[in-house]
């Protein structure tokens, strides 16, 4: 990528598509920073940033979400996405979910993953409508 670390880190994860995540070291061997770095640039995101990036898709290697001021708000994101999470914190299935490349051609063909629908509800079928024989 280029010499400006941040606006590559900025453009990297606007391409996650919607219902993946990835790591902070996958998006440091990326861009061809330490992983710390890269994680330290997620930490300091100004507000206006984080409302133009999906910074939210950016787990631990383990799965982990992060513990810091914006858990609630990540956790809440992912799940609405449809990424599994568990009360702990940690994102379910992570097969599923993990990119498995940053690579521009594998992004441009990575699918956004489709969320399971909501308990007790079949797909297709709006909130107001019964199950009807």
């Amino acid at each position: 990528m280029t010499s400006r670390p941040k606006a590559d880190l900025l453009t990297l994860l606007r391409h996650i598509p919607l219902g993946r995540v990835t790591t902070a070291e996958r998006l440091a061997g990326e861009i061809g920073i330490p992983a710390p770095l890269a994680m330290t640039m997620l930490a300091q995101l100004t507000d206006d940033e984080r409302d133009l990036v999906p910074w939210h898709r950016v787990v631990a290697k383990g799965g982990a979400i992060g513990r810091g001021l914006y858990r609630d708000q990540q956790f809440a994101r992912l799940v609405r996405e449809g990424v599994m999470v568990s009360p702990a914190g940690i994102v379910q299935d992570m097969a599923r979910h993990l990119l498995v490349s940053l690579d521009a051609a594998y992004l441009k063909n990575a699918s956004p993953v489709e969320p399971p629908p909501p308990e007790g509800r079949p797909p297709g079928r709006s909130r107001g409508m019964k199950l009807r024989p």
